[in-house]
């Protein structure tokens, strides 16, 4: 080739990019075309002259077929003579585009997604139109209102349900019912690639949806699942020590937790001193969990929501589970009382270690233990559901739950004078437990709003019982000592929630609450029927406390633009206690913005107010902690807290990402100046033994999860600080509080190996945490009563620096369970084989001083209630 001809051929590919890159309307065009389909052209517009397009085949059909010849026209008028007659619009986006169909009315379409078979509304499902790239989910109560063309296509989806694809315009534009089928399997979900319902499409942060099927699938400790130690397994949350009970969610204490059951505050979640959580999970139907970034729906806590939503009862078949395992047995039904009309939820658990106990004791004592074990706990859960018309729903929730421990110990010992015996007797009982109930009237007033009015109550009662009672029964001598301590929280209220959906663009909720607390933290009696000294009792004139509560908020989930969504809000309340007003202003805002390859961004900021508190000793969070509210000295606990997060749910939505990073500061946190709990505190005047201070925690969580395929599962690791600071505490410098975990891992597997078997593995490994240790003692002297530890005759006095000055050892876990099934015509049995604690570690339950009276020294020891636990349950299903 000739160099003029090599000139050309370089100056043709230099300029042919021009060409195709630099197009606008002006371009001319030529091109000719023979009976071809309209997107065929669009090719040929793409290839010659670098036109692109991009539009939904679910809106834009371009399947007519067309010849045209055409010589140096202009590409806006060959795009009008292509398109017009079809009704499809075009519009220029960067290099690219957009065909969209004529607009159309705009339809609002309102209705309920449920289950298929039970009738049963389905919370947070997503409805999502994958042309117009736009969706809404269900409210907690299954509802939706979408306004959008009404020629389009919509997604509907749920987590263990097929999902439906749905034209619009075959749907009533006044009330539908969406039902979508459950699937056999969670491995069996398929959800389309183009649905909604990921991470990156929703605005909120620091939230994670925990499904009955999650649960159900986590290895079981004694034969049950448990809830309580599925949310403990989640980044950011943390449970402590084993068989202790609570969550300490980004550094937070257990009191800081808002728990909700069909809207009505929780005050113990816990049975059996934390081994099992309050509820049977065989009746959840969603729970939702919130460690930040909090709606202004929600109030009245620090550091975390978890709002359990119990099943409403099938509409139209009985059925149900009954389980026993090695120290509970439990059972559920539900079923219609009309049906398609009203329906019912009713479950019943029992544990009887006690029953187990005795028998082994009778066994090794023949038959004439010296102990007798009287220690349970039981709980019913009832739910009644009914619809008085499409558009008006009521619920009635109700609870009741016991945890009872009752030691009788009778023994004989020899005295002084070898001829006479001492007959004696023990009885101590610990017990508390929670009363709750909930009416609730769903109705929509018009396509946009839906509103939900509820009467709520609850109550927590702990008790406290020890006596003794010992004889001489030749001198005929006969003394007793008996003591109770007792205290109990209630509240009751009525709550207004308002759902209103003006457009596509705009959710809005707003809503207001009174609620009318009561406080009886101290009642108290002793008898020593030896003495002649009256002690302190308030048994017939215990403090009662009472505190209202008001609150209105307002908040609005708003698309900017395509890429930016906010939440905005704002919760207002006060709260009067014994003549002080106390008042917050706590504004709420949330903002996502969706980054290349669908990854999006979210940044929160949440400012919340707390008016109660709970009194806890320095060791551990136990069920004798007693609740108090805000006073003239000790105002309400507030924080401020900021959050940044990325994440991620790939095509297919078979896995998760999430990244986030908090800071939060809290304020008017209180803590007992001395070593000391409740027992040793007059508690009437608690506020005065109390110091306020601030506190800061922050860190860092990631967690992968795999969601499909026969292996699920996630990862999370958690790098977190809490620290608090009070000045008359550890000479006013910052420490580590007791609820600091630096690194936390979390490891759950579940497997589905073949028709009848599944697996399900966690492991979790907790850094310790902070504790406060004498660093010396010495012998005191007190008067001579070995009732009274402070004035026994010889005690050791300990003298204490810092606080919180050493770490408890590492806690590390692994947990497994195997389950076989077998699916009948008519109903289904399963074995369960668990084992909790897989290779024995020894994790602390309670660190305490022990004395070596031998070599004159004490030193650390610890307790393990909970060593290698082996269990087998058997269920049927029906």
């Amino acid at each position: 080739m000739s160099l003029a001809g090599k000139l050309l051929t370089v100056m043709l590919f230099i300029a042919l990019p021009l060409q195709v890159l630099g197009w606008d309307w002006q371009t001319k065009i030529t091109l000719e075309v023979k009976n071809q389909p309209l997107s065929a052209v669009c090719d040929l517009l793409g290839k010659s002259y670098g036109i692109n397009f991009s539009y939904s085949r679910d809106l834009v059909n371009l399947s007519r077929k067309i010849t045209v010849t055409v010589h140096q026209q202009k590409l806006k008028k060959l795009l009008q003579d292509l398109f017009a007659p079809d009704g499809i619009t075009f519009s220029r986006v960067g290099d690219v585009i957009i065909l969209t169909p004529t607009p159309h009315p705009s339809r609002t379409f309102t209705g309920f997604v449920q289950d298929a078979a039970s009738g049963e509304r389905l919370p947070g499902a997503t409805i999502f139109s994958p042309a117009l790239q736009q969706g809404t989910i269900t409210n907690e109560f299954g509802f939706f209102s979408f306004t959008t063309i009404d020629t389009a296509v919509i997604v509907v989806s749920y987590i263990g349900y097929a999902s439906q694809r749905i034209q619009l315009s075959t749907l009533n534009d006044q009330l539908c019912t969406i039902a979508l089928q459950p699937t056999a399997r969670l491995k069996e979900v398929i959800i389309n690639a183009d649905e909604g319902g990921k991470l990156q499409d929703q605005t909120q942060m620091s939230k994670v949806n925990i499904s009955a099927a999650t649960v159900n699938a986590q290895p079981k400790l004694l034969g049950e699942t448990d809830l309580l130690r599925t949310l403990q397994s989640v980044p950011g949350v943390s449970g402590g020590m084993d068989g202790v009970a609570g969550l300490h969610v980004r550094g937070g204490s257990p009191d800081q937790n808002l728990i909700l059951l069909d809207g009505s505050p929780i005050f113990n979640f816990s049975h059996f001193f934390g081994v099992f959580s309050l509820l049977n999970t065989d009746v959840i139907k969603n729970t939702d969990l919130y460690k930040g970034a909090f709606p202004a729906r929600f109030g009245g806590r620090l550091s975390s929501v978890v709002d359990i939503t119990l099943k409403d009862g099938d509409m139209k078949n009985f059925h149900g589970n009954a389980a026993i395992g090695l120290i509970s047995a439990k059972f559920d039904l539900e079923g219609p009382i009309i049906k398609d009309k009203t329906s019912f939820v009713l479950s019943a658990r029992r544990s009887y270690p006690d029953i187990l106990y005795n028998s082994i004791m009778e066994l090794e004592d023949k038959g004439s233990p010296r102990a007798k074990l009287n220690a349970y706990f039981y709980d019913i859960n009832a739910k009644v559901n009914h619809i008085f018309s499409p558009k008006d729903r009521l619920y009635l929730s109700f609870y009741k739950g016991e945890d009872n421990m009752n030691i009788n110990q009778l023994g004989d010992s020899s005295i002084a004078d070898s001829t006479h015996l001492i007959s004696q007797f023990d009885r101590f009982k610990v017990g508390w437990g929670n009363t709750i109930g909930a009416i609730r009237w769903n109705h929509i007033y018009g396509p946009r709003l839906f509103s939900n009015i509820s009467l709520n109550y609850s109550q927590y009662v702990f008790n406290t019982e020890m006596g003794y009672t010992y004889s001489l029964p030749v001198a005929g001598e006969k003394a007793e000592q008996s003591g109770r301590y007792y205290s109990k929280m209630e509240t009751a209220g009525i709550k207004a929630d308002f759902d209103y959906r003006p457009h596509p663009h705009h959710s809005i909720r707003f809503g207001t609450s009174w609620t009318l607390n009561f406080f009886k933290p101290a009642v108290s009696s002793f008898v020593d029927k030896g003495s002649n000294i009256v002690p302190l009792d308030t048994a017939a004139s215990g403090p009662v406390s009472t505190g209202l509560e008001m609150l209105v908020y307002g908040e609005d989930e708003w698309q900017i633009t395509p890429s930016l969504y906010a939440n905005i809000g704002l919760h207002a309340s006060g709260f009067f206690v014994s003549g002080k007003f106390y008042s917050s202003l706590q504004p709420r805002l949330g903002l996502r913005y969706m980054l290349p390859r669908n990854w999006a961004v979210k940044l929160a900021y949440t400012h919340m107010n707390q008016y109660i508190h709970l009194l806890s000793n320095n060791i551990a969070s136990l069920p004798t902690d007693i609740w108090v509210p805000a006073t003239e000295r000790v105002g309400p606990m507030t924080s401020r807290q900021i959050a940044a997060g990325i994440c991620k749910t790939t095509n297919g939505q078979k896995w998760e990402f999430t990244l986030e990073g908090y800071y939060k500061n809290m304020y008017n946190m209180i803590e007992y100046t001395e070593s000391t709990g409740i027992f040793s505190t007059d508690v009437l005047k608690w506020d005065q033994r109390v110091a306020t201070g601030k506190g800061w925690s922050y860190g860092g969580e990631f967690l992968v999860a795999k969601k499909k395929g026969s292996t699920t599962g996630w990862i999370g690791y958690t790098l977190a600080w809490s620290e608090r600071q009070f000045a008359a505490i550890n000479d006013g410098k910052p420490y580590p509080y007791k609820y600091d975990h630096r690194h936390d891992v979390e490891v759950v597997v579940n497997q589905h190996i073949s028709k009848n078997w599944d697996a399900s593995a966690a492991w979790r490994f907790t850094t310790g945490t902070p504790l406060t240790l004498p660093v010396s003692s010495y012998e005191g002297q007190g008067t001579g009563s070995p009732w009274d530890p402070v004035t026994s005759p010889t005690i050791p006095v300990d003298r204490y620096a810092n606080r919180y000055n050493y770490r408890t050892e590492v806690s590390h876990r692994l947990d497994i369970s195997i389950t076989w099934s077998k699916q009948k015509k008519h109903w289904s049995r399963a074995w369960s084989f668990s084992v909790f604690n897989v290779y024995n570690q020894m994790n602390s339950f309670y660190y305490y001083m022990k004395r070596d009276d031998i070599a004159q020294q004490r030193y650390l020891s610890k307790l393990v209630i909970l060593p290698m636990l082996p269990s087998v349950s058997y269920a049927v299903k029906f």
